[in-house]
């Protein structure tokens, strides 16, 4: 397949604020969804084969999209299977997590309930190491299958994944993770309900309004959250952007902000927490579509 016949089956111009939970950002260049591992995998090696570049977005959270949109090829996963053997779930990456929780639960299986009313997809959670408190989706995970940069599928074993807090190895390898595999302990449904309700105490914390998730990673021994409060941000606005007085470790979205009201705030409190604390805040979300030298500051 030529270069402009790829281009030819793919929408030009796509909005992508719509299809992120922060509600910002321009189009994508180039847009298409994927149904399936195959049609994933085909994709990707069509975009490499053409040079063409390309970010696969999930359930649009932890993410900031530029006002400019994405120069390139913006991959929404929709590959959503899941499948039970034993104490194990398989779920392709284009899974939703309320969905492989609920299957999890279905089946009297434990270990995942961590991951209740986080939003996004098991694609994006596994490259973020997603979770709460202590509890991290690499912990349950024992296998992913991943696209690596020769077009080859290989299978990483957890060990090789290099899960730490907010990050895997994914993060950086370029490679494209297609499923995952789950070990789980069998559990009554009390139990698991249980679990479920301590985990959606803590989600209830966080406010409902347009947000992409926590701001910044929690520095060692301390939150992101007690630190902005502290710094006295709490409820601090720049534009349509908002630190939220509900959870300081949330920048949410009141009214029509830019990336660059996201932005401006962001600089700002690490600003402060660094005068008041000695400490650089390093975000969580992932910034699309910037610029190095927009961001090389804030990263």
């Amino acid at each position: 397949m030529t270069k402009n016949s790829f281009l030819s089956k793919l929408t030009e111009n796509a909005p992508l604020a719509k299809l992120t939970t922060f509600g910002i950002g321009g189009p994508a260049k180039f847009f298409t969804i994927v149904y399936s591992n195959k049609e994933l995998i085909e994709t990707v090696k069509k975009a490499r084969e053409n040079k063409i570049k390309f970010f696969i977005l999930g359930g649009g959270s932890n993410i900031l999209v530029s006002d400019r949109g994405f120069a390139g090829l913006v991959i929404k996963i929709n590959n959503n299977s899941l499948k039970n053997k034993g104490n194990t779930v398989t779920a392709q990456s284009g899974t939703r997590l309320s969905e492989l929780v609920k299957f999890a639960a279905k089946k009297r299986l434990s270990g995942l309930e961590h991951l209740w009313g986080i939003p996004g997809t098991v694609g994006g959670a596994v490259v973020g190491n997603a979770g709460a408190k202590d509890c991290w989706i690499g912990q349950s995970t024992t296998a992913v299958t991943v696209l690596n940069l020769n077009n080859q599928l290989i299978n990483l074993k957890q060990k090789d994944c290099q899960f730490a807090y907010r990050t895997s190895r994914f993060q950086n390898s370029q490679e494209i993770v297609i499923e995952a595999i789950f070990k789980l302990t069998p559990a009554t449904p009390e139990k698991i309900t249980q679990k479920q309700s301590f985990f959606a105490e803590l989600k209830s914390s966080q406010p409902r309004e347009k947000s992409a998730g926590s701001i910044f990673k929690n520095p060692p021994g301390d939150s992101a959250g007690r630190l902005i409060d502290q710094a006295g941000l709490k409820g601090q606005k720049i534009g349509g952007a908002q630190i939220s007085f509900q959870h300081a470790n949330f920048i949410i979205n009141t009214n029509k902000a830019s990336a660059q009201d996201v932005l401006a705030l962001m600089r700002l409190v690490q600003k402060k927490v660094l005068i008041r604390f000695q400490i650089k805040l390093k975000p969580e979300i992932k910034l699309i579509g910037f610029t190095k030298s927009e961001i090389t500051d804030i990263i």
